[in-house]
């Protein structure tokens, strides 16, 4: 397993972190730092230190991409 960061530009919602983990979850990777700043009324910025299987890191961000409040996905 490897260890890879995500980084995440979405709009602040209520239960954003909770739709985020959950996706995180159900693809089997394990969170081991969480960083969420909002950077305005409707804007947070969030990292993810995580550690999973390198070939669904792609599969992963696809997902995360697809939720709605979601406005880009990366990972380092």
């Amino acid at each position: 397993m490897d260890t890879f960061k995500i980084y995440l530009t979405a709009n602040n919602a209520g239960d954003l972190i909770l739709r985020i983990t959950a996706e995180l979850h159900k693809r089997g990777f394990e969170i081991m730092a969480f960083n969420y700043q909002v950077n305005s009324e409707n804007t947070a910025s969030i990292g993810i230190t995580a550690s999973g299987e390198t070939n669904k890191k792609e599969q992963i961000l696809r997902q995360l991409n697809r939720l709605y409040d979601i406005k880009e996905a990366i990972a380092c």
